[in-house]
């Protein structure tokens, strides 16, 4: 999907316009796009913020639309205003995402050329919509659930009045032996209740501590992009985004996939970022298991370095044969993939120690 700069003449100063051929209805709606600056290493990504000119570069990821939108079939059609251009280098590469319909990206090369600029400090004020992915509805509750029930509180009972006075044929001896003799059914009442407990606590072979019931684990929803995201949104813990992610790959969805993925890796989760890496490696790339349309391997190492960096052996491996590929942007990938085939082989990785030169 070739991305091309380009500056009409009839343009002012400091706008620009980008077509990009191919991109059909792939694409969200309204279009959404975030530029990258790779040229100080992938695993240093800065992202244009052109809110703030005066630090427009961050490592925060900024998504924001552009202006003069026109689509004709496959054809997609933007401009870039002044406030945003002026901070674009001529001659140097960049990465242009664009938010796909499914709720995935589309990344795309974009090499900036010279443009006629503007004279002026860049201004930038963001459209109205400024965010992505988009929120998903609210889930209404169900309309025939009956309404809650608050409990009552429990009656206090007052306990029977014990009669004390005798009846009037019964002597003062006979009233004397019968309350004496109360007392002590009552007292043995207490005895044996106190007994059961006790007996109940120490039966041979049961525990004396109170167990905590396991947490009902809730249904699995359907493998549809908005399932994941919805889960995403939820901040599921890193294990059980993988474990979903898992799911919906074996369900054909590599999209939500890529979503939980991804949202692993950014908890640390080193399998999360391999995995991620593995939909962009041009070796492993493949159109069942990622939902980028074209392999990107210097994404591929940018992720694959998350991995390396915790000490993974296959995220060292992975990082080491994309940068023996010399597929990176990187002059020195070569040289640098020895070192981590070489602490990956360190570790027992049978891969690493095949590919290292003999």
């Amino acid at each position: 999907m070739p991305v091309r700069p380009s500056q009409p003449s009839n343009y002012p100063g400091g706008r620009a316009r980008i077509d990009v051929t191919g991109a059909g209805n792939r694409l969200a709606d309204p279009v959404q796009i975030c530029i990258v600056d790779q040229m100080a290493g992938a695993d240093k990504s800065k992202h244009l913020d052109p809110r703030t000119p005066e630090m427009p570069w961050k490592p925060a990821v900024f998504w924001f639309a552009p202006t003069n939108v026109q689509r004709d079939g496959a054809q997609l059609s933007f401009d870039l205003e002044h406030g945003i251009t002026f901070h674009l280098r001529p001659n140097a590469p960049y990465i242009l995402r664009l938010a796909g319909a499914d709720g995935g990206m589309v990344e795309e090369r974009l090499v900036w050329k010279p443009i006629r600029g503007k004279s002026s400090a860049p201004e930038w004020t963001a459209p109205a919509v400024t965010s992505w992915p988009p929120e998903p509805p609210p889930i209404e509750p169900p309309q025939d659930e009956p309404a809650p029930v608050e409990p009552r509180p429990a009656e206090s009972v007052a306990p029977p009045a014990i009669d004390t006075v005798a009846a009037p044929e019964e002597d003062k001896e006979s009233r004397s032996r019968r309350i004496p003799l109360r007392g002590l059914a009552v007292a043995a009442a207490i005895v044996l209740a106190l007994g059961a407990g006790a007996a109940w606590w120490y039966l041979p072979g049961e525990p004396n501590v109170t167990q905590e019931a396991a947490p009902i684990q809730p249904p699995a929803g359907p493998a549809t992009v908005q399932e994941a995201r919805r889960m995403v949104q939820e901040k599921i813990p890193a294990d059980v985004a993988v474990r979903e992610a898992q799911r919906f790959l074996n369900a054909k969805s590599p999209d939500g996939a890529f979503l939980l993925f991804r949202h692993a890796a950014e908890q640390g989760n080193a399998s999360a970022a391999v995995a991620v890496g593995g939909m962009y490696d041009p070796a492993t790339h493949s159109p069942e298991t990622s939902p980028m349309p074209s392999p990107n391997a210097d994404q591929a190492a940018a992720w694959y370095a998350k991995a390396a960096d915790t000490g993974d052996a296959e995220g060292e491996f992975r990082l080491g044969r994309v940068l023996m590929s010399g597929r990176t942007e990187d002059p020195q990938g070569p040289e640098k993939a020895i070192m981590w085939l070489q602490k990956a082989a360190d570790q027992g990785h049978d891969g690493a120690r095949a590919a290292l030169p003999k």
